[in-house]
């Protein structure tokens, strides 16, 4: 009866490394996957490749970035926004940090920077802040699913110093 148990026992132990070995090795580091599919982005951008960013973006992917009225849905409406910006506006990612969300499933919260020429012409760096939901499609290729952008608002200037007396 004791030899039983030792051998069931066992066994379970023996089932839960097994199972703990293949979820290991079948998880990716989902920081690298997403910050590998924001490098190919910023690549296909800069150099205003259209079918380089669709292929980055799943079939009915959502995408809403900071620019009023910079919203599409579908690779193709994806692709001609991405490059009706990709001159005015090069961006380079600065940092993400990703989670597991599912098997298939990734959420990202990144940074990026772009720079343009300010009203005094000056280069003004702003920081773009990203929320993406990535899929991992049956070949094996993370892609956006949705994909939202925004700049934050600037801080408000300093308060006034009291005066005094």
């Amino acid at each position: 009866m004791t030899r039983r148990f030792i051998v069931i026992g066992l066994g379970s132990v023996f089932s839960a490394f097994i199972l703990l070995a293949f979820s290991t090795t079948a998880l990716a580091d989902p920081t690298a996957d997403a910050h590998q599919v924001g490098e190919a982005f910023g690549k296909a951008l800069a150099a205003c490749d259209q079918s380089g960013v669709e292929l980055l973006y799943e079939d009915d992917a959502v995408v809403i970035w900071p620019g009023q009225g910079d919203e599409a849905k579908g690779k193709d409406a994806i692709g001609k926004m991405a490059v009706a910006i990709c001159k005015s506006t090069p961006a380079k990612q600065v940092s993400n940090e990703a989670r597991s969300v599912g098997n298939d499933y990734i959420i990202n919260v990144g940074r990026w920077e772009t720079s343009a020429p300010g009203p005094d012409g000056k280069p003004v760096t702003a920081v773009i802040r990203t929320t993406e939901l990535l899929h991992k499609g049956a070949d094996g290729k993370w892609r956006y699913l949705v994909d939202h952008a925004s700049i934050g608002t600037p801080p408000p200037p300093p308060a006034p110093k009291a005066a005094t007396l």
